[in-house]
C-alpha cells in the first residue's frame, strides 16, 4: 500500500511542477459538415456560429454543407448550428487543442411543422441517440467521455456502467462486462460501423461480451449509441443491450499523428488524407501493453497471472464522386494470460499452489462498407464483414513426484467463425415520414475441442465441428404528428437456418414533447435472442459424466420490454431522467427436470451453455425496476452525473418457484462529476480533476453449507437455494487528473486514473479452505492505478 501511495504522490507532484512552455497564444482550425439526419444529404446554407472568448464568429455551410474556422484560439468552444426548417443543435464546450484540428458532423432534424421563413426554437438535446428511430432507453455518448469519467480507462464499456440501469457490484469489476437491467451480459449486442462483430475485448471468456480492456481504442471512435432496452427493429439478436460504435474518418485535409506510453504499454496512432482532391483518408491505431510494469508497482489486478495484449484498427474511407463512399475497416487483437505455480513443494500451502495455466485469444474482424445516395431523399448503406475469433486454454500442475515436470490437466481450443452481409435502404418520404428497412445474412461456423486428465491420459471429451445460418429482416416507420408528438413501430424477423427456428418481434414506441423542457416517452417491444452454438451443435461427455447433447430444437430466447420514461430539462444544463421498465422473459431454456433450477438465464460464458442438460423452453424470468438520472452536461468547467437504479432480477425453472438471477443485485447509485481550470501565463492550458463513487448491492452468491463442507472438506452449497446469498455492498472510489499542455502545433497530456483508491475491499466470491477449516473470501480488484503520457502533432 506504501508503494501506491508513493507512486500517486510522485505523480501528483509532477502534476503540480509541469508549467506552460510559453506565453503564446495556439490557434488551431475547427471544421465540418451539416447534413439532414434522415438521408444524409448535405445541408446547404446552414448557419454556424462559434463562440469562443466574447466575441462570436460565423460560417455558412458550402455547396457540400462544409464549415470552416481558421487560426480559433485553443480552449473550450461552443457551436450552435440553424437551418431553416430544423431544429437548431448547439454543441457546448467542445475541446480544441493545438495538436489536433477538430473535425465534427452535425445531423440536424427536420421540423415537422411547415413553416416561413421561422426558425423552429427547440434545441436538440445532445444525449439523445444519433438514432432517430430510437425513442426510449437510449443515449449516444462522445470519445472524450470515455476519458473524462473516473475510472474508465479510455474504455467505452467501462464508461457505459456509469449509466443508469447498467451494474457492477453485481459483476466483476476487473471485467468491463454489460450488466443491464439484472440481464445476463451475454445478452449484449456488439456493432461496429452498422454490422454485428464478435466480441472486441481483451480477456474475455469463451461465450462472454465482456473482458479485461478494450480491443478497440478510443483515439479510433466517433460518437456512438448506446441502448438499455426496448431498441428499434433494426437491433436483433440481443436480450439486454446493444453497443452501437462508430469509426471516425481520418483527417482528409492534413496528416496528425499521437503517441502514448505508460503503465499499459504503448500506443500509436496517424491518420491523414490520401487523395486531398477527392477527400479520402486513412486512420490507423496500433496497442502493444504488457501488465508487468503495474507488477513492478505492487500493483496485482490480474492476481499472480501475467496478461498482455496487442491490437491493431484502421478505418480508410473512400468517397467517389458518383458511385458513393467506400470504407475498408477492421479490427484485430491478440492477447495472453498465464500464471506460473510456485516450483518449490515446501511452499505450497494449498493444492492450487502447484496449478498454473496459459490462456490465448485471437480475434480479427475485417469489413467494407458502400454508402450510396439514391435521391434527395434516400440513401443505401451495405456492409460486409469476416471475423474470427480463436481461443486456447491449457491448465496443468506440476508433478513433484516427476521432478516438477508439467502435467497437462485440461485444454480447450475454439475457433469461431462469422460472415456477415447486411443492407439498409432509408427514405424520407417528407418532414413526417422516415421509412428503413433491411437485410442481415450470417455464416456462423466453429471448432471446438476439449481434452482432460482421466488419470491414466489425457483424453478427448469434445470434438465439434458445425456451421448454420442466421437470417434477419426488418422495417421501421418514424411518422412525426407534428413537433410534440411522433411515433416509432417497426417489426424484425430472425430465423436460424439449424433449427427452423424463428421469431417475429413487434416493436413501438411514442414520444411526447409536453412543453419545451419536458418530455414522455413510451416503448413496447420483443426482443429474441439464439443461444450460443454449443448448445445446438456440442457432443460430448464433461468430466463430471454429464452428457451434452445437442438440442437442435431449441427455440429462441425471449423477452417483452415496456418502458415508461420521463424527461425534464431543469435547466440549460441540467437534466434529470425517470424511466420505469418491466421485462418478461420466457421461452427460457431450463433443464428438463423438475428437481434441477439450472437456466440459461443465469449463464455468462459457453461452460454454462454446456453444463444445463437436456433443456427445454418452458423457463421464465422478469427484471423489474425504475432508473434515475440526474446529470449536468459539461459546461463553465464542470460537470456531474448522478444516476440510480432500483430493480428486482428473478426466474422460473420447471418446479414454478421464483428465485433470484446471478444478477439481482437490487441497487446501485453512482456519483461522478469532474472540474476543469485553465493555467499558465496565457491560460491555454488545462488541469482537470475527476471522481467517482460507486454503491450498489454486492454479487449474488449461492449459501455454503459450512458444516458439510468440513464433513466432506470442500465447498458444499445449498444447492436447493440458488443466488440466495449476496455479498456485503459494493463500495468504491475512483479518481482522476489530467493535465493538457497545448504547444505550437502539438498537445502533450499527462494523465492519472485510479480505481478504487481507498482500497476498499469488496468481496467477489467465498470458498471453504479445508486447511483453515472455514470460509475464505476472494476480493474484487484493489487499488489499481493507471496514468500516461500522451502527445499529439
Amino acid at each position: 500500500m506504501r508503494n501506491h501511495l508513493t507512486v500517486l504522490l510522485i505523480w501528483g507532484l509532477t502534476f503540480l511542477c509541469i508549467t506552460s512552455i510559453n506565453g503564446q497564444e495556439f490557434t488551431q482550425t475547427i471544421r465540418g459538415q451539416v447534413r439532414d439526419v434522415d438521408t444524409q444529404i448535405p445541408l446547404i446554407g446552414a448557419a454556424v456560429v462559434m463562440k469562443s472568448g466574447n466575441d462570436p464568429v460565423g460560417a455558412v455551410t458550402d455547396l457540400d454543407g462544409n464549415f470552416r474556422f481558421d487560426q480559433i484560439p485553443v480552449g473550450r468552444i461552443d457551436l450552435e448550428v440553424t437551418y431553416l426548417g430544423y431544429e437548431p443543435q448547439q454543441l457546448n464546450s467542445l475541446l480544441l487543442t493545438a495538436g489536433k484540428e477538430l473535425v465534427l458532423q452535425v445531423d440536424l432534424v427536420e421540423s415537422a411543422i411547415s413553416m416561413n421563413e421561422v426558425v423552429v426554437t427547440a434545441t436538440h438535446d445532445k444525449t439523445e441517440a444519433l438514432n432517430e428511430l430510437a425513442s426510449v432507453s437510449a443515449r449516444s455518448f462522445s470519445v472524450e467521455e470515455t476519458s473524462r469519467y473516473a475510472g474508465s480507462f479510455y474504455d467505452p464499456a467501462r464508461m457505459a456502467q456509469n449509466f443508469a440501469g447498467v451494474s457492477v457490484g453485481s459483476g466483476d469489476d476487473l471485467n468491463n462486462e454489460i450488466i443491464v437491467r439484472g440481464n445476463s451480459p451475454t445478452g449484449l449486442l456488439w456493432r461496429m460501423e452498422g454490422i454485428e462483430i464478435p466480441n472486441p475485448n481483451h480477456f474475455g471468456a469463451l461465450g462472454n461480451s465482456g473482458g479485461g480492456i478494450s480491443m478497440l481504442s478510443s483515439t479510433m471512435l466517433s460518437n456512438s449509441d448506446f441502448y438499455t432496452g426496448a431498441f428499434p427493429a433494426e437491433f436483433g439478436n440481443a436480450s439486454s443491450g446493444v453497443f452501437d460504435l462508430n469509426l471516425r474518418k481520418g483527417n482528409n485535409e492534413k496528416q496528425e499523428h499521437s503517441l502514448m506510453i505508460g503503465v499499459l504499454g504503448l500506443e500509436a496512432a496517424t491518420e491523414g488524407p490520401i487523395s486531398r482532391k477527392a477527400g479520402s483518408s486513412y486512420l490507423i491505431n496500433y496497442r502493444y501493453s504488457t501488465l508487468a510494469v503495474l507488477q513492478t508497482l505492487g500493483v496485482n489486478p490480474a492476481g499472480d497471472a501475467l496478461p498482455k495484449y496487442q491490437d491493431l484498427s484502421f478505418k480508410i474511407n473512400l468517397p467517389t464522386t458518383k458511385a458513393g463512399t467506400f470504407a475498408l475497416f477492421g479490427l484485430a487483437g491478440a492477447n495472453q494470460s498465464s500464471f506460473e505455480p510456485e516450483a518449490d513443494r515446501d511452499q505450497w500451502e494449498y493444492d492450487d499452489d502447484k496449478w498454473g495455466f496459459i490462456e490465448e485469444q485471437r480475434v480479427g474482424t475485417i469489413g467494407l462498407s458502400h454508402r450510396l445516395v439514391l435521391s434527395n431523399n434516400s440513401y443505401l448503406r451495405t456492409v460486409a464483414v469476416a471475423s474470427s475469433n480463436r481461443y486456447r486454454e491449457n491448465d496443468y500442475w506440476l508433478n513433484d513426484q516427476l521432478s516438477y515436470e508439467r502435467h497437462v490437466d485440461e485444454e480447450t481450443r475454439s475457433t469461431n467463425g462469422a460472415f456477415r452481409l447486411s443492407t439498409l435502404y432509408n427514405v424520407k418520404f417528407n418532414a413526417k415520414n422516415t421509412l428503413r428497412a433491411g437485410l442481415i445474412g450470417s455464416y456462423l461456423n466453429f471448432d471446438f475441442t476439449f481434452d482432460s486428465d482421466n488419470g491414466e491420459y489425457l483424453e478427448r471429451y469434445f470434438d465439434n465441428t458445425g456451421s448454420t445460418q442466421f437470417l434477419q429482416a426488418y422495417a421501421q416507420w418514424k411518422h412525426r404528428f407534428d413537433d410534440r408528438l411522433s411515433m416509432n413501430a417497426g417489426l424484425h424477423y430472425s430465423h436460424l437456418m439449424l433449427s427452423h427456428q424463428q421469431a417475429i418481434e413487434p416493436r413501438f414506441a411514442l414520444e411526447w414533447q409536453l412543453s419545451t423542457t419536458q418530455k414522455l416517452s413510451a416503448a413496447l417491444g420483443m426482443h429474441s435472442k439464439m443461444e450460443h452454438l454449443a448448445l445446438y451443435l456440442f457432443d460430448g461427455t464433461l468430466p463430471s459424466g454429464r452428457r451434452h447433447v445437442p438440442a437442435r430444437d431449441t427455440e429462441f430466447s425471449k423477452a417483452w420490454h415496456a418502458i415508461l420514461s420521463y424527461d425534464h430539462r431543469l435547466g440549460e444544463q441540467l437534466r434529470l431522467k425517470a424511466e420505469l421498465y418491466y421485462q418478461h422473459l420466457f421461452n427460457v431454456p431450463v433443464e428438463n427436470d423438475i428437481n434441477s433450477l439450472g437456466s440459461l438465464i443465469n449463464a455468462t460464458d459457453v461452460w454454462d451453455v454446456i453444463g444445463v442438460q437436456k433443456v427445454v423452453n418452458k423457463g421464465l424470468g422478469r427484471n423489474y425496476g425504475i432508473d434515475l438520472t440526474l446529470e449536468r452536461f459539461f459546461a463553465g468547467q464542470y460537470y456531474f452525473l448522478l444516476t440510480g437504479s432500483l430493480y428486482r432480477s428473478e426466474y422460473q425453472p420447471l418446479n414454478g418457484q421464483w428465485y433470484s438471477t446471478a444478477f439481482d443485485g437490487n441497487y446501485q447509485m453512482t456519483a461522478l462529476g469532474g472540474k476543469e481550470f485553465k493555467v499558465g501565463k496565457k491560460k491555454v492550458n488545462i488541469l482537470g480533476f475527476n471522481a467517482k463513487l460507486i454503491y450498489s448491492g454486492g454479487r449474488r452468491t449461492t449459501p455454503i453449507d459450512l458444516e458439510a463442507s468440513i464433513a466432506a472438506g470442500h465447498t458444499v452449497y445449498v444447492s436447493d437455494q440458488p443466488y440466495g446469498a449476496r455479498n456485503w455492498p459494493y463500495k468504491r472510489l475512483d479518481v482522476g487528473m489530467s493535465y493538457r499542455i497545448n504547444a505550437a502545433g502539438m498537445t502533450h497530456s499527462l494523465l492519472l486514473d485510479v480505481q478504487n483508491v481507498t482500497n476498499q475491499q469488496n468481496i467477489y466470491s467465498q470458498y471453504f479452505s479445508p486447511a483453515a477449516g472455514q470460509l475464505r473470501s476472494v476480493y474484487q480488484t484493489s487499488l489499481l492505478p493507471v496514468f500516461a503520457y500522451r502527445l499529439e502533432f
